[in-house]
């Protein structure tokens, strides 16, 4: 076991170094930061003034030593819009976003699994057709096309819920029904096709012969190993969700790290950029981390392949 999640580190090490680079080049691809923190009027001195304090008049190498040397001491320099050190920046918003996230994986949970469940039960009924309609709508519905349409109805027509903030419980409703219904959907079809599986596998036969109870063998038996694939799929999603929270935070002007991404993708404020890049990735790495050590640990086969 040790070893299993020694090999998943190092992989995760790695994966971040190339993230780094990858974030590092694609910023400075994006434009020149110094032109727009000038005034129109000024002069190619001052140009040269600001790029020295930004650090752009080294060669790039010298840039990414720089960067990733005071990445590891969790100092991606200060925001050139703000001024206000990244790391701050980050460490008010990164809770915002991780609890709407907690918020929509409980909420995806609650409603995929007894719907999974019973459509796998009651395949070719109308909770079947059902699951897998909403399965489908949740696949193919853009996030934030269903979250305006929750402001027109909840916000603006039955005026119930709050557009905005995040004050009360009320705030979490709407933003996180639109980051679960993707999750909804994939673990709806991936529950259904495994519970079908293990429910006509020979183990159940047995149970069934035995007179062992449906319930015990629906919940017990057949559940517990159909949700590894379950498990694998909802770790994989918590970087679908930080992503698209992008897109989320800023209809609901939900005070996260995807709203801080998108203001600092508008401004082209590249530390604030790669600070808020590589604070995702190592909160998505560690989620994944998590979820290989508990998938090992419900299928003990996935250790010994290391």
């Amino acid at each position: 076991m040790q070893r299993y999640i020694i090999v998943r580190l190092f992989q995760n090490v790695i994966a971040l170094i190339i993230l780094s680079v990858i974030i590092f080049l694609l910023v400075r691809l994006s434009g020149d930061p110094a032109l727009l923190m000038l005034p129109e009027g000024a002069t190619k001195e001052h140009y040269q003034e600001m790029r020295a304090y930004l650090g752009l008049d080294k060669p790039i190498y010298v840039q990414y030593c720089i960067f990733i040397t005071n990445a590891m001491k969790g100092d991606f320099g200060k925001s050139i819009r703000t001024k206000k050190p990244v790391i701050d920046s980050i460490k008010e918003m990164l809770p915002n976003s991780i609890k709407l996230v907690a918020v929509s994986m409980v909420m995806a949970f609650i409603i995929s699994i007894p719907l999974g469940v019973m459509a796998a039960v009651k395949k070719g009924t109308f909770i079947d057709t059902f699951a897998r309609v909403i399965a489908g709508l949740g696949q193919s519905l853009p996030t934030f096309w269903v979250g305006l349409m929750l402001i027109q109805l909840f916000v603006i027509r039955l005026g119930v819920l709050p557009a905005s903030g995040m004050e009360t419980w009320k705030h979490y409703l709407m933003p996180a029904f639109c980051l679960a219904i993707y999750l909804v959907a994939g673990v709806v079809r991936l529950l259904r096709s495994s519970m079908l599986e293990a429910l006509d596998s020979e183990y159940i036969k047995m149970a069934r012969i035995k007179g062992v109870s449906e319930m015990i063998i629906v919940y017990k038996h057949a559940l517990r190993n159909s949700l590894l694939p379950v498990l694998s799929f909802g770790g994989m999603y918590i970087a679908i969700m930080i992503t698209g929270a992008i897109l989320i935070e800023t209809v609901f002007a939900w005070p996260g790290v995807g709203r801080l991404a998108y203001r600092a993708i508008v401004s082209q404020d590249f530390p604030l950029i790669q600070g808020v890049v590589m604070a995702a990735a190592v909160v998505v790495m560690t989620a994944n981390l998590i979820t290989d050590i508990l998938y090992s640990y419900f299928d003990p086969r996935i250790r010994h392949q290391v």
